[in-house]
Protein backbone atom coordinates (compact mmCIF):
# COMPACT_ATOMS: atom_id res chain seq x y z
CA UNK A 1 0.00 0.00 0.00
CA UNK A 2 1.27 3.83 -0.82
CA UNK A 3 0.93 6.75 1.01
CA UNK A 4 0.22 10.15 0.23
CA UNK A 5 1.70 12.86 1.68
CA UNK A 6 -0.80 15.90 2.28
CA UNK A 7 1.73 17.61 4.54
CA UNK A 8 3.04 19.62 1.82
CA UNK A 9 -0.19 21.28 0.89
CA UNK A 10 -1.13 21.46 4.50
CA UNK A 11 0.83 25.80 4.00
CA UNK A 12 -1.22 26.38 0.65
CA UNK A 13 -4.56 25.45 2.25
CA UNK A 14 -3.75 27.26 5.58
CA UNK A 15 -2.95 30.36 3.84
CA UNK A 16 -6.20 30.22 1.42
CA UNK A 17 -8.75 28.99 4.05
CA UNK A 18 -6.89 32.57 5.93
CA UNK A 19 -7.57 34.64 2.88
CA UNK A 20 -11.46 33.44 2.68
CA UNK A 21 -11.91 34.21 6.17
CA UNK A 22 -10.78 37.33 6.02
CA UNK A 23 -12.85 38.22 2.78
CA UNK A 24 -15.92 36.61 4.93
CA UNK A 25 -14.85 38.88 8.20
CA UNK A 26 -14.44 42.03 5.61
CA UNK A 27 -18.08 41.30 3.87
CA UNK A 28 -19.48 40.84 7.12
CA UNK A 29 -18.26 44.52 8.85
CA UNK A 30 -19.20 46.32 5.69
CA UNK A 31 -22.59 45.06 6.05
CA UNK A 32 -22.64 45.68 9.71
CA UNK A 33 -21.32 49.62 8.84
CA UNK A 34 -24.42 50.02 6.20
CA UNK A 35 -26.94 48.77 8.80
CA UNK A 36 -24.91 51.00 10.97
CA UNK A 37 -25.74 53.70 9.04
CA UNK A 38 -28.89 53.60 7.42
CA UNK A 39 -30.38 53.19 11.35
CA UNK A 40 -28.09 56.11 11.94
CA UNK A 41 -29.99 57.80 9.60
CA UNK A 42 -33.50 56.91 10.31
CA UNK A 43 -33.36 58.29 13.85
CA UNK A 44 -31.61 61.43 12.03
CA UNK A 45 -34.54 61.58 9.60
CA UNK A 46 -37.06 61.05 12.76
CA UNK A 47 -35.28 63.88 14.15
CA UNK A 48 -35.92 66.51 11.55
CA UNK A 49 -39.59 65.40 11.32
CA UNK A 50 -40.33 65.77 14.44
CA UNK A 51 -38.48 69.11 14.44
CA UNK A 52 -40.09 70.13 11.30
CA UNK A 53 -43.62 69.42 12.75
CA UNK A 54 -42.94 71.60 16.00
CA UNK A 55 -41.56 74.39 13.55
CA UNK A 56 -44.79 74.77 11.92
CA UNK A 57 -46.41 74.45 15.08
CA UNK A 58 -44.30 77.27 16.40
CA UNK A 59 -44.40 79.43 13.28
CA UNK A 60 -48.56 78.98 13.12
CA UNK A 61 -48.87 80.45 16.93
CA UNK A 62 -46.36 83.14 15.90
CA UNK A 63 -48.44 83.98 13.13
CA UNK A 64 -51.47 83.98 14.98
CA UNK A 65 -49.69 86.02 17.48
CA UNK A 66 -48.88 88.60 15.05
CA UNK A 67 -52.59 88.13 13.25
CA UNK A 68 -53.99 89.15 16.46
CA UNK A 69 -52.02 92.29 16.39
CA UNK A 70 -54.00 93.03 13.03
CA UNK A 71 -50.49 92.65 10.84
CA UNK A 72 -51.39 91.72 7.19
CA UNK A 73 -48.72 89.44 5.17
CA UNK A 74 -48.08 86.96 3.27
CA UNK A 75 -48.83 83.42 5.51
CA UNK A 76 -47.42 81.02 3.53
CA UNK A 77 -44.15 82.91 3.15
CA UNK A 78 -43.79 83.72 6.70
CA UNK A 79 -44.59 80.31 7.87
CA UNK A 80 -42.74 78.23 5.61
CA UNK A 81 -39.60 80.88 6.58
CA UNK A 82 -40.43 80.59 10.61
CA UNK A 83 -40.82 76.63 10.46
CA UNK A 84 -37.59 76.64 8.78
CA UNK A 85 -35.81 79.33 11.11
CA UNK A 86 -36.89 77.04 14.02
CA UNK A 87 -35.32 73.53 12.62
CA UNK A 88 -32.09 75.20 11.69
CA UNK A 89 -31.70 76.54 15.20
CA UNK A 90 -32.78 73.53 17.00
CA UNK A 91 -31.49 70.41 14.77
CA UNK A 92 -28.84 72.17 12.74
CA UNK A 93 -26.51 69.22 13.60
CA UNK A 94 -29.38 66.55 12.10
CA UNK A 95 -29.93 68.60 8.85
CA UNK A 96 -26.30 69.06 8.38
CA UNK A 97 -25.56 65.28 8.77
CA UNK A 98 -28.86 64.71 6.06
CA UNK A 99 -27.55 67.24 3.75
CA UNK A 100 -30.49 69.45 3.74
CA UNK A 101 -30.97 73.01 2.14
CA UNK A 102 -33.12 75.11 2.21
CA UNK A 103 -34.94 74.12 -0.67
CA UNK A 104 -35.11 70.46 0.76
CA UNK A 105 -36.50 72.08 4.25
CA UNK A 106 -38.99 74.10 2.01
CA UNK A 107 -40.19 71.28 0.39
CA UNK A 108 -40.41 69.16 3.28
CA UNK A 109 -42.46 71.69 5.16
CA UNK A 110 -44.90 72.29 1.84
CA UNK A 111 -45.30 68.42 1.84
CA UNK A 112 -46.38 68.73 5.25
CA UNK A 113 -48.44 71.97 5.05
CA UNK A 114 -50.18 70.20 1.72
CA UNK A 115 -49.67 73.31 -0.27
CA UNK A 116 -50.11 72.94 -3.81
CA UNK A 117 -47.85 75.41 -5.30
CA UNK A 118 -43.92 76.26 -4.12
CA UNK A 119 -43.88 78.87 -0.92
CA UNK A 120 -42.41 82.05 -2.30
Amino acid sequence: MHMIDFAVLQPLVSELLLGALTALASLLAAKACQFLKAKRDGELGQIVDKALGMGIAFAIAKLEALEANRLKFDVKNALAAEAANYVLAHVPQAVKALGLDGDHLQRMIEARLQVAGPVA
